[in-house]
This record gives structure tokens, sequence and C-alpha cells, in this order.
């Protein structure tokens, strides 16, 4: 008999107060996992990621990545009325996610301390830069500076080039836009046990601390301080790193188990290193200059169809628009095409975990600063007249 999926967070009501990535990130995680998600938006500029290239039919796409499904309020909280539509709201919301730096909320008559009065069941998550104490939390800052304090940057160059190297992608933002989620939905399991809700302090710099988890580690353990290129897991030994091929691509090797480390030795044509896995420091730079010569002598797709069949932890390093065609991301169907009103087909980031039970969305609809403000004002009681006024005054945004 099949099963019935369930919406998990079904009849929860989200008031975000989130701007650009991670809170946004955090809030459409729940949006997949069905909460109604509200987006505070001011009457000015709204969320910046609004403007954030690229445009497609004058939409961002980063915007539509992080704001499916959600539904836009424009409201001014610097105005007695607009502050008084967010306590109507917030009595009947389930969670409150603000990215404001301390003492912000307060100044707009949200803070958490008086809207848990009037709503004892409220969920309030402060996702700030630094936290609501600490001799950072007025400190301006994103990802990169997080990044910076938390020792990333430290460990994030080569032992040829100890510049520190930026990554990618903004780690620390999405780490805590997961981190923000996870104690949310933690926050709302002890509110089902007790009936109340609580307060959250979630730090993006002290979830980029946790993230040196292995820095740490050896750092607490041995008073050595990890440097770029010389920790575990960056260069430190040669079956472990990253080799340039002969057509200027890369390839990862983790060749971790002592059997599997033989076994690529054999196959690259270096049988004579199979002994030397964890060889002594002096030794290391020759196995690595050895394994660097056999790996250029060959293309990127001639290593691949070499160490496909061999079923080894080697993998060609992928450029963005080979992800998007990757068979393995289409069969997990982690980028699906949905039809955005207003706009066209566009691919979008699915829901990142699969559930036997509850249903996840991929929600379609990218709301327009200001969309739902007369649905949602209808829905705490207004009158047509009441908004008509209330717009008329610069106090909301439709």
């Amino acid at each position: 008999m099949p099963r019935t999926l369930v919406a998990s967070l079904e009849d929860i009501v989200v008031l975000d107060f989130t701007r650009l990535l991670p809170g946004p990130f955090c809030t459409q995680l729940l949006a997949n996992l069905g909460a109604d998600v509200i987006k505070i938006e001011d009457l000015q500029l709204g969320d910046y990621m609004r403007s954030v290239p690229p445009l497609v039919d004058g939409v961002s796409y980063p915007f539509v990545m992080v704001n499916r499904g959600k539904r836009s309020l424009g409201v001014d909280l610097k105005t007695p009325e607009g502050q008084e539509i967010i306590r109507k709201l917030a009595r009947r919301a389930d969670v409150v996610v603000e990215q404001f730096r301390p003492g912000v909320m307060a100044r707009l008559g949200a803070d958490y301390d008086g809207l848990a009065f009037m709503n004892p069941k409220l969920v309030y998550c402060s996702f700030s830069g630094y936290g609501q104490t600490g001799p950072y939390k007025d400190l301006p800052g994103h990802d990169l500076n997080f990044e910076a304090l938390a020792g990333i940057l430290a460990v994030s160059g080569t032992k040829e080039n100890r510049r520190p190297a930026i990554p990618g992608v903004p780690i620390a933002d999405l780490a805590s836009g997961f981190n923000a989620a996870l104690a949310i939905l933690a926050s709302l399991r002890t509110r089902d046990r007790t009936g109340r809700g609580e307060f959250i302090d979630l730090s993006i710099h002290d979830t980029a601390v946790t993230l040196l988890v292995l820095g740490l580690a050896r750092y607490l353990a041995t008073g050595e301080e990890p440097l770029p290129g010389e920790t575990l897991l960056t260069g430190t030994f040669p079956f472990y790193a990253l080799y340039e091929t002969k057509d200027g691509r890369w390839i990862s090797v983790a060749t971790v188990e002592p059997k599997i480390w033989v076994r690529m030795c054999v196959l690259v044509g270096a049988p004579e290193l199979s002994d030397q896995q964890f060889a002594d420091e002096s030794e290391r730079a020759v196995v690595a200059e050895t394994l660097a010569a056999r790996f250029r002598e060959k293309t990127l797709a001639e290593w691949e169809r070499i160490f496909e069949p061999e079923r080894l932890p080697i993998a060609g390093v992928k450029r963005v628009a080979e992800v998007v065609n990757d068979p393995h991301v289409k069969a997990r169907g982690l980028l699906p095409s949905v039809d955005v009103p207003g706009l066209r087909k566009l691919q979008v980031i699915a829901h990142p975990a699969k559930h036997s039970v509850t249903r996840t969305k991929n929600p379609a609809l990218v709301p327009k600063r200001g969309e739902h403000t007369e649905e949602i004002l209808m829905s705490l009681g207004y009158t047509p007249r009441q908004i008509s006024g209330l717009a008329k005054k610069g106090v909301i945004g439709t």
C-alpha cells in the first residue's frame, strides 16, 4: 500500500525579515518543507538580492533560487501602523527569522520579548553575523569576513602560495542557512513538548568556526597550527591531492585506503610508489612530482576511462556547465525545471534531502515585492478601505 506523503511544516507560518543569501536560503528550505513563508520587505529596495545579476526577463536569477514559494508583504516598519501589522502577524505566526544587527528589531517594535509576550509559542531566530553577545556583535560583515575571522581562510591557500584563497562558494553563509533551519526545527520540536517557543541566537561566525573542526582538533591535540597546504586533507600527502592532466584539466585523487593507493599507482604507471603512500616528509615531494608527471601524460577523459571501471575514489574536477548536465545530478533530480509564473521554465535547486514520507516541494512562484500585501492584510481583518488608506500614507506597498 503506498504511503501518504505529508508536508512536515504544513500550517507553520514563518515571518521572514531576512535579505540576500543566508536567511533566505534558510527560509527557502522551510518553504520546501511546506511552511507558509511571508517575506517582509521595506518599500524602497526590498530584498537587495532582487538586484543581483544575472537577470532573466528583469528578475534576478539568484533571487529566484532562494525565494520561491514565499509571499511578499511590503511594509514600512518605521511607522506605528507598520509595526502594528507585524504584531498582528506575529500573534498568528509560528516562527520569526530576522537577520539584522542586534538591537534593530527592538527599535522596530518587533523584538522577541515583545512578540513572545503576545504569542508565547513563537520560535524566534535572530540570525546575525556574530551573534547577540561578545565583542564582535555590532560589527558588520559578509561571508568573506566570517571565514577570515573563523580561521577558514588561514588554511585555504597552498603550500607554494600561502596567500589565502577565497572559496568559490560562500561557505559560511550557506552552512549557517542549514544551521538556522536545523535550529528552528529543533525549537519547533521543543515547542511540541513544552507548549512554548524560544529565542535562538544564531551566528554565521559561530557556524564558520565549527566548520574548522579538523583544524581545531589538530591544534588542540598537538599545539601545531594548521598551515595552508599542510593539513591532512589539503596536500600533506600525495594520496589526497589534485593533479593537472594533459589538457589542462584537473583530477581529484583521494586514495586513502592502502590497497586503493597501490592500485592507483599501478594504473598510472608508477608501481614503484606503492609503498610510498605515507612517505616521510622529505620524500613526499618526490612522490607528488612523480605522480604529477604521470597524470600530465593523458587527458582527463582518458584518465576517466581508465579509472571508471576500477571504482576508485578518483574524479575529474567538473565545471559548472558539466555539473548541470551530469547524469547523476539529473538522476537525483537536483536541478528540476519549474514553470515560473510571469517568466518561463527555469532550472532551480531542489530540496537537498529525499524523504520516504515527508513531502518536499519545488516551489515555482517568485513573489514580486509587496505582491501579497493586500491578501495578507485582509487575512488579518483589514478592510479594503483601510488597506487603501495605508497605501496612500506610504505604510504599505502593494
